[in-house]
């Protein structure tokens, strides 16, 4: 199993984080990757709903997103599984002491050493996810002028 850890420190307050976080249907604006997204199963967010997500590139895929823990302004966790990969995800929020938000992610990503149609899927999940959170972070950061 390959692991994978990010941390990125944003300027809004964690209520305005939070809020953003959960507009899933802005995750596409913060990467290229991503198209069309959509809940199949339950409600938004809750344990057990199931979000199918898009993928545009490196290759076409079709994700399903498992919400398994769900702590409201705190941690959020899932499985995505596609192509026989399946990637344990949880993201955390937390307050920093001189203000901001600390966001930070880890995930487990099993096979070890996957490789779909010459994608290392570690490679892939990483620069996803570092791009993912960076252009994530600049949104939150526009919010402190308005909503923190």
């Amino acid at each position: 199993m390959n692991r994978f850890q990010y941390c990125v420190m944003s300027k809004a307050c964690r209520q305005a984080v939070w809020t953003l976080y959960l507009d899933w249907q802005k995750w596409p604006a913060y990467t290229d990757i991503l198209g069309e997204m959509k809940w199949t199963r339950g409600e938004p967010w809750k344990i057990g709903s199931e979000l199918e997500i898009e993928l545009l590139r490196p290759f076409r895929a079709t994700v399903q997103h498992s919400i398994t823990l769900f702590q409201a302004q705190r941690e959020i966790a899932w499985v995505d599984r596609a192509l026989g990969i399946t990637i344990s995800q949880w993201v955390s929020f937390e307050d920093r002491a001189r203000g901001g938000t600390q966001i930070y992610t880890e995930g487990d990503i099993s096979p070890t050493g996957a490789v779909i149609k010459g994608t290392s899927v570690d490679r892939l999940a990483r620069a996803f996810t570092e791009t993912w959170f960076e252009n994530f972070c600049t949104a939150c950061d526009k919010l402190v002028q308005t909503n923190c």
